[in-house]
């Protein structure tokens, strides 16, 4: 009996914090693979500090990074990362190299130079400058995966073009095995819900200034709890404090509570009538995807993966940046809930974002480079 050989992927993600976005993707990719098939190593910067379950398995590395506002900061990374990139591969082969951050990109275009090999690189990001991911995608040994349509058209990019992928980020299957939400919401109350780290591109403010914008009476009939960490970055604890002092200013301590970080997110969306997502040009929220799985109808950001998302009579959008607009919104969700799908037909949504489905199309992808390396 012949026995399929293991394929073994290394992430290049950069990360120094365990902040859930792209490593939860890849847990859950691994959750939905064969494991004596596929084998997942991710490449971390030697500050991170592993906090969430289930573990990964890591390589590190000393000059790594996975994003920074410093444009030169990081392209001053891009060759000693490189240079300790090939060190590793030379040591440890992959089979697959899969870059996933704008940090990681630089660097396996560097370690392309050295290595006539298929590389990918998944973009989890709108970038205001996009000439240097058009670019990427056109290089002969790059296979570039957008998450999203509307991701395709913000770089400008053919997804009918060699080399150039749709596949979406993904949530764990068990969101599909949990019973779903059926509420009945008390008229008397909306409890709405926000998960994500609490740091200024998520936009919670913008939810507190839209509540602080609505009639008294009908903000009383609502709460919103945002559950997600305070990153230990400087800019992530002086947009906490802002908040908070949002928070106090608009007169809301009792109606918006910041509640950290949590391991039961399918325990806090069950208690909840809403989930609510500000952030502009959010690329594919996993915690979004999570709600729509169970059932929960949403409230998002007219922009980014969202459009994509989020289909009609699952969810409201209001206008990007928008806090009259994003008041308007709410307003009618509380007096209308009854104008959402069923929750059947709201997780039917997005069952094919689930983990096992897009790992089938990653496992095509890898599939195709590998034979491609050995031809």
């Amino acid at each position: 009996m012949t026995m399929t050989p293991t394929c073994k992927v290394l992430h290049l993600v950069g990360d120094h914090e365990d902040a859930g976005g792209v490593l939860s993707v890849i847990r859950n990719l691994q959750s939905a693979c064969d494991p004596s098939r596929w084998r997942h190593v991710v490449w971390v910067n030697k500050r991170y500090s592993e906090s969430r379950q289930p573990s990964l398995e890591y390589r590190y590395s000393d000059t790594v990074q996975a994003e920074s506002t410093d444009h030169w900061k990081l392209f001053r990374q891009t060759r000693p990362a490189a240079r300790e990139l090939r060190a590793l591969c030379r040591q440890e082969p992959f089979d697959i190299i899969h870059a996933h951050s704008r940090g990681t990109l630089l660097v396996t275009l560097w370690y392309g130079f050295w290595n006539r090999r298929p590389l990918i690189f998944t973009n989890h990001n709108y970038a205001l400058r996009t000439w240097l991911y058009r670019w990427a995608a056109r290089h002969p040994r790059m296979h570039t995966v957008v998450l999203t349509p509307n991701m395709a058209d913000h770089y400008g990019l053919d997804l009918g073009q060699a080399r150039v992928h749709q596949i979406s980020a993904c949530y764990h299957d068990s969101f599909l095995e949990c019973p779903l939400i059926h509420r009945k919401p008390d008229s008397s109350k909306r409890r709405l819900i926000g998960v994500g780290s609490v740091i200024g591109w998520k936009k919670w403010d913008l939810v507190v200034e839209a509540l602080g914008r609505l009639p008294a009476d009908l903000r009383e009939r609502v709460e919103f709890d945002i559950w997600g960490p305070i990153l230990q970055l400087p800019e992530a604890q002086a947009y906490a404090e802002r908040l908070k002092n949002t928070i106090s200013d608009q007169g809301l301590s009792e109606t918006v509570r910041l509640r950290g970080s949590t391991d039961d997110v399918i325990g806090k969306l069950r208690q909840s009538d809403l989930f609510v997502l500000p952030s502009t040009n959010e690329p594919c929220s996993v915690a979004l995807m999570e709600a729509l799985a169970l059932g929960l109808p949403v409230i998002v950001s007219a922009s980014g993966g969202c459009v994509d998302l989020v289909s009609e009579s699952c969810g409201l959008q209001f206008e990007p940046d928008n806090p009259d607009s994003l008041a308007e919104t709410l307003r009618n969700a509380v007096l209308e809930p009854g104008q959402f799908a069923p929750p059947e037909t709201i997780r039917e949504s997005v069952r094919s974002r689930s983990a096992s489905e897009v790992f089938r199309l990653y496992e095509t992808l890898y599939r195709n480079i590998t034979r491609d390396t050995v031809t």
